[in-house]
């Protein structure tokens, strides 16, 4: 027969068989809905689809560079968890860590966002040259490196930011999701009609007012909007060249091109030194406009951007 005491100590180490049983399958569970992504503007795109169903890993937070970020152990950690991994491609940081991303967790699936696109490569390099400069030695050793470590063989990688090229990735991120967490199906492919339908409407906006667009080019720090460029038929001319700081000659030729050519604005980052973007404003006497491609709200951000766009290339 057993006694009190047996009993008591029976039921306590049920209930620490239960507790710990219930642990796993809550990690288990946990892991089972983790996705990791690059950028945040990615995980808008996720959350909208699941109804933020699945936590979202972003391995590049908000005001830090794509180009030179190093993970912490915390998101090694959650990455290790994830089902599924979902890359832009190309990015610096994608290119030093990503061999180490795949040893992490073996079963993970891993898709690349860029390779199921047409890319855009080496268009983002502007050659400004003087017509009055006669230092061709100079001029041909900034042109001599093309590629740096934040456009990978030359290849522009800031696909987000452009609606119409948004609609081309979305499928993609849409079956990507479904493949890994197929109890979200409905949920998905409800929402994903909303979604693409919100993005086409930015689409279709972008393609009206770029039309009448009484000025076409813009300066920009960063060459982050290449494809929307691209896209809607205006002309994007980069102050960094190469990932670095301008050298003095080609920050002359980039504001003498300013003023001769009336260009109204010059665009940068958030996370960048704003301090050259300032120099070619004040010198060239055009506005200077801080955007922020790593937003977590991409509707919002596309937005505010077109309607940037259409304030200073209209005037």
């Amino acid at each position: 027969m057993l006694t009190m005491k047996k009993i008591n100590l029976l039921i306590l180490i049920t209930l620490s068989f239960i507790a710990i049983t219930l642990t796993n399958c809550n990690n288990t569970a946990k892991q089972r809905n983790i996705i990791s992504v690059s950028i945040l503007p990615q995980k808008y795109f996720i959350d909208a689809l699941t109804n933020e169903a699945i936590e979202v890993n972003v391995m590049i937070p908000p005001g830090s560079s794509h180009a030179t970020y190093s993970p912490t152990s915390q998101q090694f950690k959650k990455l290790s968890d994830s089902k599924l991994y979902i890359g832009i491609g190309h990015l610096g940081y994608e290119q030093a860590w990503m061999p180490r991303l795949a040893e992490l967790n073996n079963n993970m699936q891993i898709v690349i966002l860029t390779e199921h696109i047409q890319l855009i490569s080496d268009e983002h390099h502007n050659d400004i040259k003087s017509e009055n400069s006669h230092n061709s030695a100079e001029y041909e050793n900034e042109q001599k490196h093309k590629n740096d470590h934040d456009h990978v063989h030359g290849v522009d990688p800031h696909i987000w930011m452009s609606p119409k090229t948004v609609l081309e990735i979305l499928p993609t991120i849409k079956s990507s999701l479904i493949k890994s967490f197929p109890e979200l199906k409905d949920t998905i492919e409800t929402n994903y009609i909303e979604l693409y339908s919100k993005i086409s409407e930015a689409d279709k906006h972008m393609a009206s007012v770029s039309k009448l667009f009484s000025k076409k080019e813009f300066l920009i720090f960063h060459p982050a909007l290449t494809y929307l460029a691209r896209d809607y038929g205006l002309v994007q001319t980069a102050v960094e060249q190469e990932g670095k700081e301008p050298s003095p000659a080609y920050l002359a030729r980039i504001i003498n091109k300013a003023k001769k050519e009336s260009i109204p604005v010059i665009f940068i980052q958030e996370e960048y030194d704003i301090r050259n973007a300032q120099t070619v404003s004040h010198e060239a006497g055009i506005a200077l406009v801080q955007i922020n491609p790593m937003s977590y709200n991409w509707l919002e951000m596309m937005e505010k951007l077109t309607q940037t766009l259409e304030y200073y290339l209209n005037e």
